[in-house]
């Protein structure tokens, strides 16, 4: 365990934890909502610190992150311990519950990713933030070894404890649950306008690419799907790519699966509005395409055995010369 950041004193002990908008008030030898955040004599402490239970080499592009170091791979990073607890949760045995973990400290972590000569390393599965001052530790030896840290987050974060990752990650990837509070609030137990909120700072300030879940029958309602897309296409410098996220059963949600139509439909309602959304969790290559937004030329063509861009000339379309929000390896992102 280590000395958690983000927590202030109470009396009698008990401490409140400022990590995330829940603000858990924690007596001693209570836990956070997230269950990994112990006040232990009236000090709040990380008990999942440097703990890793998943290590994977991944396509960036799985996470998804299509606009950053595409055809990369990434050693994927998970712990356990969540702040929002969504009856869906595809990972729910790492995020909602204990599972098995071993210590790999910062400088270590560091040596396993140049072991395995990965790109980068990507911290996800669970929810991330909630081990916040690993990854801080983590993203600053990264960063020493030239090697970026990317977040897959819900963005349920404190404004001060989002800063301070800005300052430390190289790249975020926010999964918005719904559309609507109401949605946020009785699913999930998070708060859908502090999460927007963060969406905003975050595309401002860093990488940023937006996921959404559409589930048929319960968060797929058209007016609010597309008022979302309006409040994405409106963002500076640029609106972010959007994923739409097919949902399958998982954990307690036993629906059946949300129907392939249903996706088309929300992805053409998205393109009409934003430059660029793909589709995730689909068997289906055209939706994992980046066209480009003026001429609709193919460029960056995913598939199974590889990433194609031969289409890309130094971050423009080779046929339109359109610039293309795009960072690679060698290069910085491009907007105009």
């Amino acid at each position: 365990m280590k000395e958690a950041l983000y927590f202030e004193s109470l009396s009698e002990g008990s401490v409140q934890c400022s990590l995330c908008p829940c603000l858990c008030p924690i007596s001693p030898s209570r836990h956070g909502q997230c269950g990994v955040r112990l006040n232990r004599n009236g000090k709040l402490y990380s008990m999942t610190y440097g703990r890793v239970s998943v290590e994977e080499i991944i396509p960036i592009e799985s996470l998804p992150l299509y606009h950053f170091y595409p055809g990369s791979k990434f050693l994927l990073i998970g712990s356990m311990g969540c702040n929002i607890h969504c009856p869906f949760c595809n990972t729910w045995r790492v995020s909602q519950s204990g599972a098995r973990a071993r210590l790999v400290p910062p400088k270590e972590l560091v040596n396993l990713a140049q072991a395995q000569g990965v790109a980068g390393v990507a911290f996800g599965v669970n929810e991330p933030t909630v081990y916040i001052e690993y990854i801080l530790d983590a993203a600053r030896h990264l960063r020493r070894a030239g090697l970026p840290a990317v977040i897959a987050t819900n963005g349920f974060i404190s404004e001060a404890a989002l800063f301070d990752l800005i300052k430390a990650a190289d790249a975020f990837i926010v999964d918005v649950k719904g559309f609507n509070d109401s949605f946020y609030q009785h699913v999930t137990g998070g708060y859908k306008d502090e999460i927007f909120r963060n969406i905003v700072s975050l595309n401002i300030k860093s990488h940023l690419e937006v996921s959404a879940l559409i589930i048929e029958g319960h968060n797929d309602n058209e007016a609010e799907f597309e008022q979302f897309c309006r409040w994405l296409g409106q963002m500076q410098p640029a609106p972010p790519p959007l994923h739409l996220i097919r949902y399958e059963p998982a954990f307690q949600y036993k629906n059946p699966a949300t129907e392939p139509l249903r996706m088309y439909y929300f992805q053409e309602l998205a393109r009409r509005i934003l430059p660029f959304v793909y589709l995730s969790n689909m068997d289906e290559r055209e939706g994992k395409i980046t066209y480009c937004p003026q001429c609709k030329a193919p460029l960056i063509v995913r598939k199974k055995d590889g990433v194609k861009m031969d289409k890309l000339i130094d971050n423009q379309c080779a046929h339109c010369y359109t610039a293309i929000p795009l960072r690679r390896k060698s290069g910085v992102i491009r907007y105009d």
